[in-house]
């Protein structure tokens, strides 16, 4: 068989159970104990800021309530809404609603935990709390995925979308872009699924996010998509940096070795795959699941050990978890129709090939709605990029706006300071010419005077024939204009002190 089919199958239920890791153990959650930390828990009911304290509360939540025992659920429910009514938490309700749909999703009642969902979301609705929408949307999302219903999926994905970029939170979008990505990949629409994951890592480089597990998660759905577009040498180049990444999250061991034997099948090297993936089930590092099985089924198939992949293709035949997904068990059927064919039994190959068949246009039924809903999806991101155009365009007015009133600010206070300076040199020259011409007054008229009079007296005192009787005649006017004389240089003297200062 050629292994352009081996890369149409690959394991739903995988991918359902990662997105649900990936959810509850999503980046606003640290793993916690299986016993509840209640100083931990008070100290987030206590919080005053309210973001802060939904955010951690829903961590609290999805950690808490999504590993705890059953029985001890019922317990645990009632002291937290007791909690809830002690601290007068908004949005209680929802809460409680979402408790409830993690308990029903475990217990596999997926009817049971959308309808708590619905009533989760109705209440935070009328908030509006756009972060509860967001967690209780992608929650929805993830059921349906595990149901198999992609068209409600990737439509409730969408939603949360938006509830995300209302929040301007980049790390939210990301996160719904990878599961996008996910639904996509498994119905084989792989341009659109490039084109989610595409966009997830240009946000984290654009609004540079420092996210090592989503980096590594988004190179491992490169590696898938290029695996099943049949491109070595792609696959390759990002399998290669998975090797290299220094960055050791969760899981990074499984992405390295899943993507290690798929570099080997898209080489036709099945004997090398065979022994790889038969040698994961010891290997206590790695996650090994049903996936594996799948892809051990297709190389001992094309390896041409039909047997080998009759028995495992049976063995998944009878999960449960594969009712909802005609995209991977017409595969399997497809493949046990071909064993029958090579061992001459046309009687089983025709009642395979006729599953295979009617599977086959179950799927096709989806992937046309999954195609219209890809179209729509489209005409949403659009609308999304519009809304974050408008609110670039918003805070690009803000700060055109905020830069208009200081430039304006400025301008006037150096436009006053310039008038102000102005006058300022205006009146200093005014009573500059003012003391100038105060000065040459005193000059012209109490010095020259004082100055006249004292030579004056030397003069007459030169040519008198008696010199004593003329000084004595004459010492006091002479003493007086001398006195005056240096009154008048002192007066000349302070105001030019008083220009200097």
């Amino acid at each position: 068989m050629k292994f352009s089919f081996v890369r149409k199958c690959k394991l739903m239920l995988k991918k359902a159970f990662l997105s649900g890791l990936f959810f509850f153990f999503s980046f606003y959650a640290c793993a916690q104990s299986l016993s509840v930390r209640t100083d931990s828990l008070l100290s987030i009911l206590q919080l005053k800021e309210h973001p802060s304290q939904e955010k951690k509360l829903i961590s609290h939540i999805k950690n808490y309530f999504g590993v705890i025992r059953i029985d001890s659920f019922i317990t645990a429910k009632t002291r937290l809404h007791k909690y809830f009514q002690k601290y007068n938490i908004a949005n209680s309700g929802a809460y409680e609603f979402y408790i409830e749909s993690i308990f029903h999703n475990r217990l596999l009642r997926t009817d049971e935990a959308k309808a708590d969902l619905f009533n989760a979301i109705e209440i935070a609705a009328k908030a509006p709390d756009h972060y509860l929408l967001y967690t209780f949307f992608s929650q929805l999302a993830f059921i349906q995925t595990y149901e198999g219903n992609a068209i409600e999926a990737i439509s409730n994905f969408g939603t949360a979308q938006k509830e995300a970029i209302i929040l301007d939170d980049p790390l939210l979008q990301v996160i719904i872009d990878i599961n996008m990505s996910d639904i996509y990949y498994r119905y084989n629409f792989y341009s659109q699924s490039l084109y989610y994951i595409s966009q997830a890592r240009g946000i984290i480089i654009t609004q540079h996010l420092v996210q090592p597990r989503l980096e590594n998660i988004i190179t491992y759905n490169l590696c898938e998509n290029y695996f099943r577009m049949n491109a070595p040498d792609s696959l390759q180049k990002y399998n290669s940096e998975l090797s290299s990444t220094p960055n050791k999250t969760y899981k990074l061991y499984t992405y390295i070795k899943r993507t290690d034997y798929y570099v080997y099948l898209l080489n036709h090297d099945y004997s090398n795959a065979i022994s790889l993936i038969k040698s994961l089930p010891n290997d206590r590092m790695y996650k090994y699941d049903n996936l594996d099985w799948q892809n051990l089924a297709d190389a001992y198939f094309d390896a041409g050990k039909p047997d080998s992949a009759k028995y495992i293709v049976n063995q998944l035949l009878l999960d449960k978890g594969l009712t909802n997904h005609p995209e991977i068990k017409y595969h399997l059927y497809e493949i046990l129709g071909q064993v029958a064919e090579q061992q001459n039994d046309p009687e089983q190959a025709s009642a395979n090939f006729k599953m295979a068949f009617q599977l086959s246009k179950d799927n096709i039924n989806k992937l046309i709605q999954v195609g219209d809903i890809s179209s729509r999806m489209k005409v949403g991101d659009m609308e999304n990029a519009y809304m974050q155009q408008e609110e670039a365009y918003k805070h690009e007015r803000q700060w055109l706006i905020f830069i208009i009133i200081v430039a304006v600010l400025i301008i006037t206070v150096v436009a006053m300071s310039y008038r102000n300076a102005k006058q300022k040199r205006h009146y200093e020259r005014l009573l500059f010419v003012a003391k100038k011409q105060e000065i040459s007054f005193i000059n012209s008229h109490e010095i020259r005077r004082h100055l006249s009079n004292i030579l004056g007296i030397i003069e007459i005192m030169k040519k008198s024939d008696n010199k004593a009787k003329e000084y004595h005649e004459t010492e006091e006017h002479l003493f007086y204009s001398a006195e005056k004389l240096d009154e008048a240089i002192k007066n000349i003297s302070e105001k030019l002190d008083e220009d200097n200062t």
